[in-house]
């Protein structure tokens, strides 16, 4: 089994702390699919900001040709964004992923282009992202595996300006029942994140970040319970005294609804953080 990317390293704890989690919104998310195979996908989704009145939504097609390795998403979103994403797997090299991703905004005709590219073996998992349109700036990663420790590296260069950025370091441990990640960001920002399956229903993750210079240190703790075959119960607290919990509960074969909300503990305190939201998502 191949390594993760650099950028899903410490997934699972980022997982307890922002999946499930709506509050301040109104949303709905359908996924549905067809074909003799589920080879056609059709993504919707809208979010009503309870704060803003802004209410955003967006659609998606998908296509997959697996015997050619190849996968075309189209996608439109209520800020008039046009997306367009052609996706090759093993057409070049065996475990190389190769995708085109371009984005056109009519009403300023401007366009973006990005070149991603992913190969992965056992121990080993690159990525090399390429802007296409200005820059160029490149963007590169990679995590080697042993045993059960992770090593990742990543910088971003701008070609143009010879500029070296966003240089991380990250170093994790991943086995069946925890997964515990350090990392440093341009020899600047400190982070480590901690999940631990605690029994076959309950979760625990943790997660530390400090910036050089800075006073003092971010932090939260987050939890993930499953209550029944039906009803997962999540809960988080942060340093800033936020609690927010949420509850999610399969009404029927592919429908889930969510109720999620977020108080502060600092009583007496005049707080914009009170929020809560709602949020039914439908997949077949």
């Amino acid at each position: 089994m191949a390594p993760p990317s650099y950028a899903d390293l410490g997934k699972n704890a980022r997982d307890l702390f922002g999946k499930g989690y709506n509050h301040g919104f109104l949303k709905f998310d359908s996924t549905t699919r067809s074909g003799e195979k589920g080879e056609v996908q059709f993504k919707s989704g809208a979010a009503h900001n309870l704060t803003s009145q802004k209410l955003a939504g967006s659609l998606e097609a998908q296509y997959k040709l697996p015997e050619h390795g190849l996968t075309l998403t189209e996608k439109w979103n209520t800020d008039n964004v046009l997306t367009t994403v052609i996706e090759t797997k093993n057409q070049f090299a065996k475990g190389l992923t190769a995708t085109i991703e371009g984005t056109y905004i009519p009403q300023n005709t401007k366009r973006t282009a990005l070149l991603k590219t992913e190969w992965a073996n056992d121990l080993l998992k690159i990525n090399a992202n390429l802007t296409l349109i200005d820059g160029p700036i490149l963007t590169l990663s990679g995590v080697a595996a042993r045993a059960d420790w992770l090593f990742g590296v990543t910088g971003k260069v701008n070609l143009a300006a010879n500029e070296l950025s966003n240089t991380g370091l990250t170093v994790g441990r991943v086995v069946n029942d925890y997964a515990i990640t350090a990392s440093l960001i341009d020899s600047k920002h400190f982070g480590a994140s901690l999940f631990h399956k605690v029994h076959r229903n309950l979760e625990l993750g943790s997660q530390v970040n400090w910036t050089l210079g800075d006073a003092g240190t971010q932090f939260g703790i987050a939890t993930k319970y499953l209550a029944s075959n039906d009803l997962i119960l999540r809960a988080k607290l942060d340093n800033k005294s936020n609690v927010s919990v949420a509850a999610t509960h399969d009404l029927a074969n592919g429908v889930k609804l969510t109720f999620s909300s977020q108080f502060s503990l600092l009583g007496g305190v005049e707080t914009s953080n009170n929020k809560f939201g709602l949020g039914l998502e439908y997949t077949s």
